[in-house]
């Protein structure tokens, strides 16, 4: 909102040029809207202007972003400049003038780009059609995010979905309702299709999944030797939890929920969401699929968001371990404690005491393993964190 206030007369035109500005900037539509996108019917939308899916959904987490207003991309072998640039959906030349690259015929493994994300073409809604709004934050999503839409039609119907040849479901209040899309921290750099239908029109619109910024980590064989190489209880003990995961229930998580930290204080990250790992001699990279952070034994874990406990009990991998169901798809997970304070069943409120760190499992030291699941797939607990 821009206040009336007194000013020095040298301000007074920056003021209110600034105010001018943003006023254009809100009514553009489609719009890329304080980093989301809406599609509308018609100049402003049905309801007038809004900015809801800026104020309502997640923020996008800082830790996957490597510069404000920036992406960056580690070149591959077998990379060329110009199947980079039509996998990030950005001009060739832009690309090449961004890092000052004289011969786009010159790239090198290793190499690390950076990339501006490019605007989504100009999409409306028909004026009379049956969806009146669509949003979507953050836009444009990096791997590892989850990726929020909001959506309202002109009158109360069913509406399908469909992310990248999956199809999706949409939680519908009368006619505004909302979905929530995990981007895997693996998923493909460049444009997905994500269809939304509704009374017999569809709205499809291209997804430019930017990279995300992840470290490297090398776990020893002497940690990992011992759990791993029990390949049958790893895998029963993975696909145990895919089918925990898979689980749908009706408790009440929406787009604006919002977790607290489990842990008090501001705990040093060790080990970042979607960090790429190697374990002892083997070469095969696998992905870290939680944020571990740094506590004593015996440091209280607590329930970041109210909750149902699905699991309360000591795993081969993941050793004493708590998952948490928060509803509509979406779970968290608790690794690593030595010791457990709640059961299976146990309904949690926020701030509950779930456990105490520990090092049981898969672990070389006491840490906490955190991890968040929505529709199964992982992703970046901290986008879902007040203030982070």
């Amino acid at each position: 909102m821009c206040e009336s206030r007194t000013w020095p007369r040298r301000w007074a035109w920056g003021w209110a040029g600034l105010c001018l500005a943003l006023l254009g900037w809100l009514m553009l539509a489609p719009a890329a809207l304080a980093g989301g996108l809406i599609v509308s019917a018609g100049p402003a939308g049905e309801a007038g202007l809004q900015a809801d899916a800026a104020v309502l959904s997640p923020r996008p987490s800082r830790a996957l972003l490597p510069s404000a207003g920036w992406q960056t991309y580690r070149v591959q072998p077998g990379d060329t400049l110009a199947g980079i640039a039509a996998r990030l959906n950005v001009e060739l030349a832009t690309l090449a003038a961004t890092n000052s690259l004289a011969n786009v015929n010159r790239i090198e493994a290793g190499q690390l780009l950076r990339v501006v994300p490019s605007s989504p073409a100009a999409i409306s809604l028909p004026a009379d059609g049956p969806l009146v709004r669509v949003q979507l934050w953050p836009w444009p999503p990096v791997q590892g995010q989850t990726l929020v839409l909001w959506l309202r039609t002109r009158d109360p119907i069913s509406v399908s979905l469909s992310f990248a040849g999956e199809a999706l479901s949409a939680v519908m209040e009368g006619r505004r309702g909302w979905s929530l899309i995990p981007i895997s921290p693996l998923a493909a750099i460049g444009s997905e299709r994500l269809a939304v239908g509704a009374g017999g029109f569809t709205l499809t619109l291209p997804v430019a999944i930017q990279p995300g910024a992840f470290e490297t980590h090398a776990i020893p064989a002497s940690a990992s030797d011992p759990i791993l190489s029990e390949a049958a209880r790893v895998q029963a003990e993975f696909e145990r939890m895919t089918a925990l995961y898979s689980q749908v229930s009706a408790m009440g998580w929406t787009p604006r929920s919002r977790f607290r930290s489990p842990l008090a204080g501001s705990p040093p990250r060790t080990a970042t969401f979607g960090s790429r790992r190697t374990y002892g001699a083997s070469p095969v990279i696998s992905v870290h699929l939680g944020e571990d952070f740094a506590a004593a034994a015996g440091a209280a874990v607590r329930a970041p968001a109210a909750g149902r406990v699905v699991l309360a009990e000591q795993l081969f991998v993941r050793g004493n371990a708590v998952v948490l169901d928060h509803g509509r798809g979406v779970f968290t997970g608790y690794w690593h404690l030595q010791a457990l304070h709640v059961k299976t069943g146990d309904a949690v409120t926020p701030g509950q005491l779930l456990g105490e760190v520990g090092s049981t499992g898969l672990s070389t030291g006491p840490h906490l393993h955190w991890e968040m699941r929505v529709r199964g797939a992982a992703v970046d607990p901290l986008q879902w964190v007040e203030g982070e």
